[in-house]
């Protein structure tokens, strides 16, 4: 598998849910790959930032820095992050 894999169960349902897995951790991404593959409410990625947590290229900032949710994925390997309910939205 290679970081650009992603998965998400069910037919066209949206996930649900974001987990990102860090690149170090193929085994945990198979296994959390595995457990999702039947409930279809998260779509699991490998971490694809290259350099270290808040690397800039050129005269941008990296938009994905959230330092909280850089320290916990070096220290948990994964995290979780809820996608807003869009259904309850347009209601």
């Amino acid at each position: 598998m290679c970081a650009g894999d992603a998965a998400s169960g069910g037919g066209g349902e949206m996930a649900r849910g974001l987990i990102i897995v860090s690149r170090d951790r193929p085994e945990l991404f198979r296994t959390l790959l595995a457990s999702s593959s039947q409930t279809g409410v998260v779509e699991i990625l490998f971490d694809r930032r290259q350099g270290p947590p808040g690397t800039t290229t050129g005269d941008h900032p990296d938009r994905r820095a959230h330092p909280d949710r850089d320290t916990r994925l070096r220290e948990l390997g994964f995290i979780v992050i809820p996608q807003p309910d869009t259904m309850g939205a347009s209601r």
